[in-house]
């Protein structure tokens, strides 16, 4: 920590300037320790936990959003496999993965090592670049003195999980093609829409393959319940006419000098089920480019307006970031489309998007006009836009913005940003019917010149209507980018004096009635003050709603009661959530337990707007120390508990066991703040 400090200094010196580069190789992060993992492309994600080399899940995105995921847990997700590796040398024995593993990352690759006195053991995952396939590849070199015979078994339980409503489809049948040793595994049903598994083989050939889950009706599969298989009594094949629950296991062996390798090259992908024979024979032949082309992608992604600070940690994070929203993009319904994260979410989700491309605006215009067409694209027919879009059961489900939902808030402020950096007013006034029908929407909500919401701050979960300080704030914000809007269009609205008058008043209410114990606060329903400090309220001082000495006040208090010097800031205090889930309507724990998720986690955007606050009271030097404590990937990584990632949230848990834990480590809208920390520091 010292040495990073130090870092921290000397950069200092530099910081006050940025240049455009272009980056030629990735920075890719070795780590060994304890670590959650995601990586993916547009149409697959894989996560792990604890540094295993075995995933806990597969998400496919193609036909429609299916993962395989054993777990029926969330909290406990971590504790279940579905895969599994039983190497054999000379009879002796070992499963691969039951101990963490040394990796090298990147936010679209993960290649995992482990060596002893006799062999050497690299499991790693790529991914194609634009088919629905990821390459696995197992290499074993034996290192010892002597030639030994080895023998590998993969196994792979590949029954699927419907996205949304995650039912278990275990029923299925096989088919088998020599070319690759392929398997396909076929499943009948609509809420699937009948897609097709296939693994095939394109290093060295199996000696024996089985397609039936000898796990009967084990749900959770752990490690407990992987066993060897019996080869000469295991399935060929599962018959259109019979289905079961499937699986795909291999068989490999070849006798090793020393130096020499085994090399297992399994193709994994997901397709419709008229499509998989030609794939796979088309990724036999050339995986190796599809691997190479994702990877020229990235640095493609990169390299649109790629900032340098000439501060290294600065610089990696702000490739690593650039690299992470070039890889959270997902297929849906015939696009690609940003995604929270590579395997986690199988939903499009309105509000990250939109949050990220209040960065992307900066470097990539193209980006931020497609994902407002495609907003506007499935907005309902009175133009009220989408909150989340997903397939669930048997078609594609949109569901729209409530009044009382923020996307109506940072929608303005993103189309207000994409014509102020583009001046494309063709495309706003297509964009404008959809920002009005926002601004009437939130208004409605509207009471004594604040905004009233039920939901506590920013997140979706809960009902407790009362006035809101960060609704408020982004009220105000709004409607100050509405009228600015207006005004580059020249539109002539009957309502617009009333909107610049309706924003001086919402912000002499915002400081008269909701400035409490040095801080922005809310009330609850039946009027008592909500004693609860969120993190929302820290945007009042980055859009200067505040004067400079309550500013100053603010950031003191939120540095006394949410911040932890060494992970950040707390998205709420005190963390009690626990405790009312009755009276704030929960849906059972869903905000979590305490210190966990939105019950006093530690998210990204909670660091970033504290940043913004330090950057408005002129703490430049300490955002910067901040940032790069709290929000780059050297700081995360040597802080506690600490892992390369840019994640959803953090456990601050003040236990040093837990204390610091990522989950989610590859989230986009924590790359989006990130670099839109960049920004505001080199404005």
């Amino acid at each position: 920590m010292k040495k990073l400090l130090c870092m921290v200094i000397v950069s200092l010196c530099v910081i006050n300037s940025v240049s455009f580069a272009q980056l030629k190789e990735f920075p890719s992060v070795t780590f060994n320790g304890d670590a959650q993992i995601e990586v993916g492309n547009h149409f697959a994600g894989v996560e792990f936990h604890h540094s295993f080399p075995m995933p806990q899940r597969i998400s496919f995105y193609y036909p429609v959003a299916n993962s395989v995921d054993m777990s029926d847990d969330y909290w406990k997700r971590d504790s279940t496999f579905i895969m599994a590796a039983l190497l054999d040398v000379g009879g002796k024995k070992e499963w691969i993965g039951l101990e963490p593993y040394e990796f090298e990352l990147t936010p679209y690759s993960v290649k995992f090592r482990k060596s002893d006195e006799e062999k050497i053991i690299r499991v790693s995952y790529e991914f194609c670049n634009d088919k629905s396939a990821f390459v696995l590849t197992y290499e074993i070199e034996n290192i010892s003195t002597s030639t030994k015979e080895y023998t590998l078994e993969t196994q792979f339980e590949n029954s699927l999980r419907t996205c949304h409503s995650y039912k278990l489809k275990d029923k299925a049948y096989t088919e088998f093609d020599e070319n690759g040793s392929a398997v396909f595994t076929n499943f009948p049903d609509k809420e699937t829409q009948f897609a097709q598994l296939f693994v095939t083989n394109a290093g060295l050939q199996p000696e024996n393959y089985s397609v039936k889950s000898y796990l009967d009706n084990q749900n959770t599969i752990s490690y407990k319940w992987w066993k060897e298989v019996e080869w000469q009594n295991q399935t060929k094949l599962i018959q259109k006419e019979k289905t079961e629950r499937p699986a795909i296991y291999y068989l490999y062996k070849k006798k090793l000098a020393t130096g020499e390798k085994i090399k297992v090259v399994q193709i994994i992908g997901s397709t419709k089920n008229n499509e998989g024979k030609q794939l796979a024979g088309y990724l036999l032949k050339n995986y190796g480019y599809e691997i190479d082309e994702y990877e020229k992608y990235i640095l493609k992604e990169i390299n649109k307006s790629f900032i340098t600070t000439g501060d290294s940690i600065l610089d990696k994070s702000v490739a690593w970031a650039k690299a992470v929203l070039a890889v959270n993009r997902h297929y849906i319904d015939g696009s690609i489309q940003p995604m929270p994260c590579p395997a986690e979410y199988n939903f499009y989700f309105t509000h990250d998007v939109l949050l990220t491309d209040l960065a992307a605006i900066q470097f990539d215009k193209e980006r931020v006009k497609k994902d407002l067409e495609f907003i506007i694209g499935h907005a309902d027919k009175d133009k009220i836009i989408p909150h989340a879009y997903y397939w669930r059961d048997t078609a594609f489900v949109t569901e729209m913005c409530t009044p009382d939902n923020w996307n109506h808030f940072w929608f303005i402020l993103v189309s207000a940003s994409y014509l102020q950096h583009t001046n494309d007013k063709t495309f706003t006034e297509k964009l404008f019917p959809y920002i009005e029908k926002s601004l009437q929407q939130t208004l409605s909500n509207k009471k004594n010149n604040l905004m009233y919401a039920y939901r506590p701050d920013w997140w979706d979960i809960g009902r407790n209507y009362g006035p809101r300080s960060y609704m408020t704030i982004l009220a105000i914000k709004a409607l100050s980018d509405f009228i600015e809007i207006s005004g580059k269009l020249k539109k002539e609205i009957q309502e617009l004096e009333e909107y610049k008058t309706l924003s001086l008043h919402m912000e002499k209410a915002l400081n008269d009635s909701l400035w409490k114990n040095g801080y922005l606060m809310n009330y609850f329903q039946d009027g008592s003050l909500d004693e609860h400090y969120y993190i929302g309220s820290l945007l009042a001082a980055h859009f200067n709603l505040i004067d400079a000495d309550k500013k100053k006040e603010l950031v003191k208090t939120a540095a006394e009661k949410l911040l932890d010097p060494q992970l950040g800031i707390y998205v709420v205090y005190p963390m009690d959530f626990h405790k009312l889930i009755e009276y704030l309507k929960f849906a059972g724990n869903e905000a979590g337990d305490k210190y966990k998720y939105i019950n006093g986690g530690i998210w990204p955007h909670g660091n970033a707007w504290y940043a913004l606050a330090l950057i408005s009271i002129g703490e430049r030097e300490k955002a910067v120390e901040f940032i790069k404590q709290t929000m780059t990937i050297d700081g995360i990584i040597n802080s506690p508990n600490g892992q390369p990632a840019m994640y959803e949230y953090r456990n601050s848990n003040p236990d040093l066991k837990f204390r610091g834990k990522v989950d989610k480590p590859q989230f986009m809208w924590a790359a989006g703040w990130y670099l839109y920390l960049i920004y505001n520091l080199y404005k």
